[in-house]
């Protein structure tokens, strides 16, 4: 049987990274296919970015927590110094579905936010992380030259409100069921064998 999870998450979200990696980790038992849809979480912050002390008044203790929970999982994050506009990379990654580009690129970008500390609002870093995964700058450039990529995020947003989806990451399984945060492996097992039974 295939699985078809469709995923609600945010490139500043450690959870859903840890979610991506934990589906990842099952394709090797299980025929997985995940259709990311992207969901921004802070749109308050401004477009290029906001240093994270601005922020978080607590961001140091906030990088000590996410070091620790990320190495109950083999990460290791490192320092977060700015906390992100998503808007632009999440548009971009609405544009890598349809191009085949979709894992690579939301890997890339983080890898690139949780890993390097690199700011992913800004067009430069992003077009540089999408080239490492052949995503063109022309590409990119396409993408901001027009509303429709806006628009899918827009579309993405109501979808959730229109499922009562309130947090990220967010999985649903072959349109059936929902699995909310990053669970365990043996959970999505469960609900693989609940489809399997219906």
């Amino acid at each position: 049987m295939k699985y078809t999870i469709t995923m609600i998450s945010d490139f500043q979200c450690p959870y859903c990274y840890i979610g991506k990696g934990i589906i990842d980790g099952l394709k090797s038992e299980y025929d997985i296919e995940i259709i990311f849809k992207g969901y921004e979480i802070h749109p308050d912050i401004p477009e290029n970015g906001i240093p994270s002390e601005d922020y978080f008044p607590n961001a140091k203790e906030k990088n000590l927590q996410l070091q620790a929970f990320g190495r109950q999982y083999g990460l290791n994050f490192t320092d977060i110094t700015s906390m992100p506009n998503s808007n632009k990379a999440l548009q971009v990654a609405e544009y890598a579905k349809s191009v085949n580009k979709s894992d690579e690129y939301n890997t890339a970008m983080y890898e690139a936010f949780f890993f390097k500390d690199i700011n992913i609002s800004l067009i430069p870093e992003i077009k540089k992380l999408a080239k490492s995964i052949g995503i063109s700058e022309e590409e990119v450039d396409a993408v901001f030259a027009t509303d429709k990529y806006k628009n899918a995020l827009k579309d993405n947003k109501k979808f959730c409100v229109d499922n009562n989806i309130t947090s990220v990451p967010t999985f649903i399984i072959n349109d059936k069921i929902g699995i909310v945060g990053a669970q365990s492996p043996e959970n999505f097992r469960r609900a693989f064998k609940q489809l399997n039974e219906q």
